[in-house]
């Protein structure tokens, strides 16, 4: 159970920073955020929250800060979007999957911490 908790929160990590990546290099990003009238600051910041977030996540030992930093670029990025005029109803999603992983994460380590004592 905690190696499939573990792949999951490395999946999800893996497709957050793949698509927070580009919030740092891409031109049209760059463009897009400039012609909102948001700042470089801004979208550098948002971009190394989630970031740092999904890496920290992924790992066992880090995945409470993680997920707080992730929970954090999330309510960011939705204010944004709501700004913007748009549902971000994906971020909603990935906050609810990353609640649900941490959660079951906790729950399956006194388990697991249990069933390697008893041996």
């Amino acid at each position: 159970m905690r190696l499939t908790l573990a792949s999951g929160r490395g999946l999800l990590a893996g497709w957050l920073l793949a698509h927070t990546f580009p919030l740092l290099i891409s031109h049209q990003e760059i463009g897009a955020w400039s012609a909102m009238g948001l700042g470089d600051r801004l979208r550098i910041g948002l971009a190394a929250i989630e970031l740092l977030g999904a890496v920290l996540f992924a790992f066992e030992a880090t995945v409470t800060t993680g997920l707080a930093l992730l929970l954090t670029a999330f309510v960011i990025a939705a204010l944004i979007h709501v700004r913007q005029g748009q549902v971000p109803w994906w971020l909603a999603g990935y906050a609810l999957a990353a609640v649900l992983l941490r959660y079951f994460s906790r729950r399956a380590a006194p388990a697991a911490a249990s069933g390697t004592a008893a041996r």
